[in-house]
């Protein structure tokens, strides 16, 4: 399984190389930015690369059915989760940094409404083409040990304009 993660991963990257790169993208190859990420997470399997490629990419799409499910589902994860992860409380998602993937500690701690994550969300969904739910993956199983991942993916500019403001509050 691993290496058929690993094919699909380096299509993708010949994919993601073969679009006009934008000022953003410039800062770091795709490679470079696939060490980073290992580098930053140690216990990350192929399967999990993929996903990180797949992310920024795809977005959040895969996961969005309606609001009141988006919100219900983080509702119940946040209640779920611990008081603390393994993940920073953001991070862009590989070399386009299309996407932020966003910890859900930010809702536990008060610091963002489980409604404006979901709004960020779902216009994060707007207009991406639908996926074949044999292309969505998880994170690995020693992923989530190592770092208890609890996030959502959200388009880099209604991060930037809406959430990131109230971190520097």
């Amino acid at each position: 399984m691993k290496n058929t993660y690993l094919l699909i991963l380096m299509a993708l990257l010949t994919l993601v190389s073969c679009k006009p790169k934008t000022p953003a993208q410039q800062d770091a190859s795709c490679a470079e930015a696939l060490i980073a990420y290992t580098k930053c997470y140690p216990a990350s399997e192929p399967q999990d690369l993929y996903k990180l490629v797949f992310q920024d990419n795809f977005g959040p799409g895969h996961l969005i059915t309606d609001s009141a499910s988006c919100a219900g589902y983080i509702e119940r994860e946040v209640q779920s989760m611990a008081d603390s992860n393994g993940m920073p409380l953001y991070e862009y998602t590989l070399c386009g940094r299309h996407y932020v993937r966003v910890n859900l500690l930010l809702v536990r701690s008060g610091v963002l409404s489980v409604q404006a994550l979901t709004s960020a969300v779902l216009r994060s969904a707007e207009n991406m083409p639908t996926v074949d739910p044999k292309y969505v993956v998880s994170h690995s199983t020693a992923f989530k040990q190592a770092y208890d991942p609890h996030y959502r993916i959200v388009r880099r500019d209604i991060f930037e304009s809406e959430i990131l403001p109230l971190l520097d509050e």
